[in-house]
């Protein structure tokens, strides 16, 4: 499978994770999320304090971050700015990953997204590297 391929796919299935955050985040009762404990609730996670950055649903956030990977994918190569764009992604994950820690219980779907955040950003610098 070509690299592109696969950094797209991964770009894409984060766009859909997006999507169905963004949905829940404004219709709480779309979520379907198994709770385990205290260990997976992504209900506790997705209505937390942390779930919003200066009053935006950071599921919006990385709807919108994983729509940019798409566009710099296919019409942008300005080194440059795919760094700001990882930075940004990455600074997403640590955020999540704090939030998580702090609220002592994960949200499967927040992991995934930051997963395919994570595979993105490799799988787009791997691409490059290998031109």
């Amino acid at each position: 499978m070509k690299q592109r391929t696969l950094t797209a796919i991964l770009l894409v299935a984060g766009i859909l994770d997006g999507i169905y955050l963004t949905i829940v985040h404004f219709i709480p009762a779309a979520l379907k999320c198994p709770t385990v404990g205290t260990v997976v609730n992504c209900d506790r996670v997705l209505t937390s304090a942390f779930s919003n950055i200066f009053g935006i649903p950071l599921a919006v956030l990385g709807l919108l971050w994983f729509i940019a990977g798409l566009v710099l994918l296919f019409h942008y190569r300005k080194t440059v700015i795919v760094n700001i764009w990882s930075l940004v992604g990455l600074g997403g994950v640590l955020y999540s990953f704090t939030a998580q820690i702090i609220l002592g219980t994960v949200c499967i779907y927040c992991l995934l997204l930051d997963a395919l955040i994570i595979s993105s950003i490799i799988s787009f610098f791997y691409m490059r590297k290998s031109k």
